[in-house]
């Protein structure tokens, strides 16, 4: 995989590329870069595959704003594969990278070839009431509260099955993390934008079991995978929050199972 930066707005666009053929898209989570998150599977995509590992504006980083909506970020990725002259793409998004993904998807039905949730679910979507409260009001500080404990140390001894396995730079990230990146990550999931139609595109859920972080549960996966009419679940015991980093070789073969069917 090489890093590049390519022009790309207002902003450059910084990206891991690597392969031939058909597109797969690798969308980080929010506790650090697309390394930390992909390293572990890219070499063996980019023998059957063009792979695109982004580091999304302003997540999993402190150095730059993150955009305001996840509409947002579906835009910038749509512009991004047009900078590479890529049409169609799987996207595969990880926890926050995941609700990006869905985003596309749904946003850009045309350009998602399939997609792949990793421990991660739709953008939420919040009653004008109580995002009034959350932004407005002395509950912002318990809003705040609940997103901070996903930030937190204590997260390694719950997102991953085996600590030792956790990645230098997310160890690192959440030590750091301060309230004010928790602020932003909150703005974003208190938008209010319109949400986007659901996902048409093919789509698989991996879950790693052992994922004990708040929210992330397997119900919550099957769940999401009843309510999607061609969808599939694959869940890999003995790993958490992030499968692809503590199980890579059944990661990979849930995944290219999945686009060779």
């Amino acid at each position: 995989m090489e890093q590049r930066t390519i022009p790309l707005g207002e902003r450059p666009a910084r990206l891991w590329t690597g392969g031939k053929g058909d597109a797969i898209v690798l969308l980080h989570g929010g506790w650090a870069g697309a390394e930390a998150y992909w390293s572990t599977i890219t070499d063996n995509l980019e023998r059957s595959h063009l792979v695109v590992a982004p580091e999304l504006p302003g997540i999993g980083t402190v150095d730059e704003p993150p955009l305001p909506t996840f509409g947002a970020y579906a835009g910038w990725l749509a512009a991004l594969l047009d900078a590479l002259g890529i049409e169609r793409a799987v996207i595969v998004g990880n926890s926050l990278g995941a609700t990006v993904a869905w985003r596309f998807a749904g946003q850009y039905p045309e350009r998602c070839q399939s997609l792949v949730m990793v421990n991660g679910y739709p953008p939420p979507s919040y009653p004008s009431g109580v995002r009034w409260l959350a932004a407005k009001t002395p509950v912002r500080a318990l809003a705040r509260g609940n997103v901070a404990q996903f930030y937190s140390r204590e997260m390694l001894d719950l997102a991953f099955h085996d600590r030792a396995k956790a990645p230098a730079a997310i160890a690192q990230s959440l030590e750091r993390f301060s309230r004010a990146d928790i602020d932003r990550v909150l703005d974003i999931m208190l938008s209010g934008e319109a949400p986007s139609s659901p996902p048409k595109a093919r789509t698989l859920l991996i879950w790693g079991e052992a994922d004990r972080s708040p929210v992330f549960d397997k119900q919550g996966a099957r769940k999401m995978r009843q309510s999607l009419d061609e969808s599939k679940l694959v869940t890999i015991p003995d790993a958490g929050h992030l499968p692809q980093v503590e199980r890579p070789a059944e990661f990979r073969q849930a995944l290219l199972d999945f686009l060779k069917a």
